[in-house]
């Protein structure tokens, strides 16, 4: 079997591991994430690597060099609701083919693949959970008060896998320790086929806010309240998501999105008292994403004070954008011309975990077509040849920083 049939196969294995049919839903701490944690570690074990499972609940492979520093790539295994079988796990399965393709060659970096907890912060709105564990940046009182949908704290759902979140301090990385992470993901946007080419090396990564409001009005029957005697928690909520996509439009590159939104009490027959919805900004420009969030939150609490409204913020993430390394960039790039495949450059409109230890390390991401530029729904694909090209460009990179001239000063 060729790389090809083996990323394949093993992402028709993993999407399996789902709580829907109706597209991938695999979120942190559950049983179907735990069922795609032991497949992957029998991947990893298969490919000859050392493999553990950490406090966050991420999964490592580890293959020793003659030095203990550290190569690491990987991606997340985790997904949004009723998402694609692509998003993040094919980063992981690429990296376990790139250990395996090694698993015979004398390398002066240790090798580590990991596959990311809780990426995407769907289930907790966390965000980042494993790589932001690796930079020593959770505080564990706050993962007693971060709760899902159930009420459930990411506390209590780490402990239902036998995790002690007191050892998360034990997570975090010894940066003088590694040289470099990368990550191969699907790009989940059109740019690359729409260019028809094979692999995009990433640039930069957007900046992201993201905060969950709540808009409070009055509850009034909806037959007897005069139109002007309203205190109608909705149509103020409607005014602002109006004007956030009228915002967004001025600020070049940059995005704003309301993705999820509760009325309450949600009757028919009752004027709206509360509203819950989620602001997701994004850019890759550091002054627009704050210029753009203050410009929203302005126009939200004007809204608040004309209608006589009253409101409360909650930020769930924060991160500003990032850009790749140099010198990573220029090793894709010459492994990818050395290949004979075809690329471009691109920036990422997605967050990924190389966002927050870019800041951190020296970072490079490769990024690989999305039909249809699809992604975070049931219809996300990227063709398993591709994938295969990214991780023979990662290899022949991984072996280019291996064989650095100054491999001494280095190490």
């Amino acid at each position: 079997m060729n790389t090809t049939d083996r990323i394949k196969e093993t992402l028709e294995t993993l999407k399996i591991f789902s709580e829907t049919t109706n597209g991938v839903t695999r979120l942190p701490f559950t049983k179907e994430a735990k069922l795609a944690v032991n497949f992957l570690k029998q991947k990893m074990e298969e490919a000859g690597l050392e493999v553990f499972i950490d406090a966050s609940g991420a999964v490592h492979g580890i293959r020793p060099g003659i030095s203990s520093r550290k190569i690491i790539i990987g991606s997340h295994y985790d997904s949004v609701k009723s998402g694609g079988a692509y998003d993040g796990i094919a980063g992981v399965v690429c990296g376990i083919e790139i250990a395996r393709l090694l698993k015979y060659e004398t390398l002066f970096y240790t090798l580590e693949v990991i596959g990311f907890n809780d990426e995407e912060g769907v289930r907790f709105g966390t965000g980042f959970f494993s790589s932001k564990a690796f930079l020593g940046e959770w505080d564990i009182e706050k993962l007693k008060h971060q709760y899902d949908e159930q009420g459930i704290s990411v506390y209590e759902a780490m402990k239902s896998w036998n995790l002690v979140p007191e050892q998360l301090i034990n997570s975090v990385w010894k940066l003088s320790q590694i040289r470099c992470f990368m990550e191969i993901h699907i790009e989940q946007g059109p740019v690359l086929e729409k260019e028809a080419v094979e692999l995009g090396i990433v640039n930069g990564i957007v900046g992201m806010k993201r905060y969950n409001i709540q808009v409070f009005g009055r509850a009034d029957h909806a037959g007897t309240t005069p139109m002007n005697m309203r205190y109608d928690a909705l149509t103020g909520t409607a005014t602002v998501i109006e004007y956030i996509e009228k915002a967004a439009k001025k600020y070049a590159g940059a995005v704003a999105t309301v993705g999820a939104c509760e009325v309450s009490p949600n009757a028919v027959n009752t004027v709206p008292e509360k509203v819950k919805f989620s602001l997701d900004i994004r850019s890759m420009n550091n002054d627009d994403l704050h210029a753009l969030e203050k410009d929203i939150l302005t126009y939200l609490e004007k809204t608040a004070q004309e209608r006589n409204l009253t409101y409360e913020m909650q930020t769930k993430l924060e991160v500003e954008p990032s850009d790749m390394d140099d010198t990573l960039k220029s090793y894709l790039r010459q492994s990818i011309l050395k290949l004979g495949y075809s690329s471009i450059n691109i920036n990422s409109g997605a967050g990924h975990d190389a966002l927050p230890i870019s800041r951190k390390l020296p970072t490079a991401m490769l990024f690989v077509p999305s039909k249809g530029g699809r992604s975070h729904c049931p219809e996300e694909y990227s063709k398993p040849e591709n994938l295969a090209k990214a991780v023979h460009v990662m290899l022949d990179t991984i072996k280019k920083i291996n064989n650095e001239e100054n491999i001494n000063e280095l190490s």
